[in-house]
């Protein structure tokens, strides 16, 4: 078997160099990017967390389209160079068996794909996480969205693999366990945790190893494989399958007329003057302004209706807060998925020489933009050298993308604090009393630069306070947290009036619409008037898109995806209700495959035993699975049998019906085999002799 690995790697050292080179030159370029984003930092341009930290969001885009490409085009290449009929009998009758040669192929693939993959990749890690290298955090989780995809190219190794052995069609079901492999990138590029992104990783290679094994003993046919192998064969192509349904869903949706194309939707605006009016959409037309009567509202200098453009000069200045009440049991736990930057770390703010990041464990680290090196943390309790950790921490802030939001202040479970990050303080700003729980704040600017306000938001009141923490008004959060999710608040004119809306939290499928709650109130009196006005938008639905999607979507995948997404039952089968259009669909799909899958497993008289297993498989995988069983069998030609005259199989010897042989072939004057009557009368002589 070493000669046979040597030989391997000795045939695909060229390619392993190339490859090499290749992801070196990718993952140099992300590295060169990041030293520019810092250079041009020192010289006061703009930020963002992506180039702050490359480990996360370039590389793993960079090592997932390497490592896929070059793993399925060195998998390919092993069993390509070697289909020449006379070299691939050569190499199948030498003495070891088929596996064995087929496990020493893959040990040298493998090997060559390990160490031009992972050795860049190792020393881009050792380059990122160097001191002094990125003004950033880093830690050695934000290594495992890159290692995930790294992992990945085993599962197109193997891909590339079955599609070189298949005997079938390009243009047909040869590439099928490519699509395999996509659709575990695809759940990769999903996954919340890097527990799950494993375990789809190893189910993948687990399969199309499998796959390819089977296909290698057989020469890439499906009758001659070990039962596993025609399992796992059968599974990929099945996964194949849903891919190609579902770009075919997708091409076909894109054909078909939108649905929504003359829809309606309306939403509420409140002018400066403090009057609310109502702005009606429709799809491809100008919105149209309206009283709550639904008088159309006209432009006082030309008696037409207002135009969008001059209602938006009324339009009052408005910011609002999403409130969050987190579990304080699980306040050290990581946010987002482990692929996000959010989840390690949050680019919150920069100062002339220094960056700033909220951290997962509720403290502002700073870096310097110059030494790119780490300067310490700043907390409520103070500014400290290290990375300290202690019971009092800030909440995740809130990503801005609103110029007229100043950022300023930072949250607690119990207070909010302004920061002075020149001089590395923060000090109490609001106190939250009675054990009140915060559930977010923002700053704001109703002028459009500089601090004039900011909104806190507790479980039982919502404040508005200036920028020096004086109170303008408090009110009841009522109807409150969970039922009204968003609180907003509209500056009016003169500067003492404001309006406050909540949003409910409206499902789809709800029947029970909660309404919009309008609170009109004035600095020092509190709550003026309220109103509650109806927001019952129309379902964005699509019937042929949830249709197609449940064509393409098996029973079966529903459970495993929102297992894949970390759901609890409850929430699952509450995720199971609103989807019950694409899940009916794909049931009716799988049931009528199954009846199909049947009758042809008749026709071509398959046992029971095996018709029953096809069954149970079309109806867990539906359409895909159908597709899948059509794809991987050998559907041999048929014929009408000159006995009973019925269509018989071509691959048996006797009929299956009447257990008749094959007519034997007219003579048409070429044969060279003499008649029976000439070899009678040529061997009497030599029976005589005998006698």
């Amino acid at each position: 078997m070493s000669t046979l690995i040597k030989k391997e790697l000795r045939e695909n050292f060229k390619l392993a160099l190339i490859g090499l080179a290749l992801f070196t030159f990718m993952l140099a370029m992300d590295y060169h990017s990041s030293a520019l984003f810092y250079a041009n930092l020192a010289l006061g341009g703009g930020w963002n967390a992506d180039n702050a930290q490359p480990m996360i969001s370039n590389s793993t885009a960079a090592t997932g389209l390497f490592c896929s490409i070059f793993a399925a085009v060195l998998g390919w290449l092993q069993i390509h160079n070697e289909r020449h009929r006379d070299l691939w009998a050569f190499l199948i009758h030498r003495p070891m068996s088929r596996t064995k040669i087929f496990v020493a192929k893959t040990v040298a693939g493998l090997s060559l794909y390990l160490v031009c993959a992972g050795l860049p990749l190792l020393g881009f890690i050792i380059m990122v996480g160097l001191p002094g290298h990125l003004a950033a955090p880093f830690d050695w989780a934000m290594v495992l969205p890159a290692t995930s995809f790294f992992l990945s190219g085993i599962v197109y190794y193997f891909a590339g693999m079955l599609t070189s052995l298949r005997q079938a069609r390009w243009f047909a079901s040869r590439g099928l366990g490519l699509g395999a492999a996509i659709l575990v990138s695809v759940a990769l590029g999903n996954a919340t945790d890097f527990s799950r992104a494993f375990v789809v990783v190893l189910v993948g290679s687990a399969i199309l190893a499998t796959a390819a094994w089977g296909s290698f003993l057989s020469s890439g046919y499906y009758s001659g494989q070990p039962v596993w192998g025609r399992r796992a064969l059968a599974s990929s192509l099945m996964l194949g399958c849903v891919v190609v349904v579902g770009l075919v869903a997708i091409l076909f949706m894109s054909m078909l007329p939108r649905e929504n194309q003359n829809r309606t939707w309306f939403r509420y605006q409140i002018t400066k003057d403090g009057n609310i009016f109502k702005v009606t959409h429709a799809t491809g037309k100008p919105g149209e302004i309206t009283e709550l009567n639904g008088t159309p509202l006209k432009d006082s200098k030309t008696g037409h209706p207002i135009t969008q453009t001059d209602f938006d000069r009324l339009a009052a200045p408005e910011s609002g807060v999403q409130p969050q009440f987190r579990d304080p049991a699980k306040a050290q736990l990581h946010y987002g998925s482990y692929q996000d930057v959010s989840h390690y770390f949050t680019l919150w703010q920069q100062t002339f020489d220094t960056l700033w990041y909220w951290r997962p464990n509720g403290r502002l680290w700073a870096y310097d933009i110059a030494s790119r090196r780490f300067l310490g943390s700043l907390g409520p309790d103070g500014f400290a050298p290290g990375a300290s950790t202690g019971a009092a921490r800030f909440n995740q802030p809130v990503r801005l993308t609103d110029a007229s939001q100043p950022v300023r202040t930072l949250t607690t479970d119990h207070a909010v604090y302004q920061l002075d990050l020149d001089h590395h303080a923060a000090k109490l700003f609001f106190e939250a009393t009675n054990s009140d729980r915060i559930g977010g704040a923002v700053d704001v600017s109703s002028r459009g630069y500089g601090w004039d306000y900011t909104i806190v938001v507790t479980k039982d009141f919502i404040h508005l306070l200036t920028s020096d923490g004086k109170l303008v008004w408090q009110t009841p959060y009522a109807p409150g947290y969970p039922a009204y999710y968003y609180a907003q608040v509209s500056f009016l004119e003169p500067s003492t009036r404001f309006a406050l809306t909540l949003y409910p939290s409206n499902q789809e499928d709800s029947t029970n619409h909660l309404p919009l709650h309008v609170a009109w109130l004035a600095a020092g009196q509190g709550v003026l008037t309220n109103l509650d006005l109806p927001l019952v938008q129309p379902a964005w639905t699509q019937p042929w898109g949830k249709c197609l999607t449940g064509l393409a979507m098996p029973p079966v995948s529903i459970f495993v995806m929102k297992w894949f997404e970390g759901l609890t039952l409850a929430r699952l089968l509450s995720v199971v209700k609103l989807s019950w259009p694409p899940v009916i669909v794909s049931l009716i799909a799988a049931v009528v495959c199954a009846v199909a899958g049947w009758w042809l497993g008749r026709r071509y008289h398959f046992t029971v035993a095996a018709r029953l297993k096809w069954a149970v498989f079309h109806l867990l995988t539906g359409l895909p699975g159908f597709l899948g069983f059509l794809c991987v069998q050998e559907w041999p030609a048929r014929e009408p049998c000159p006995n009973c005259k019925k269509p018989r199989l071509v691959d048996r010897e006797k009929c299956e019906y009447c257990g008749a042989d094959f007519a034997p072939p007219p003579k048409n004057g070429t044969e060279i085999f003499e008649s029976d009557s000439a070899a009678t009368a040529r061997s009497t002589p030599a029976v005589a002799l005998r006698e």
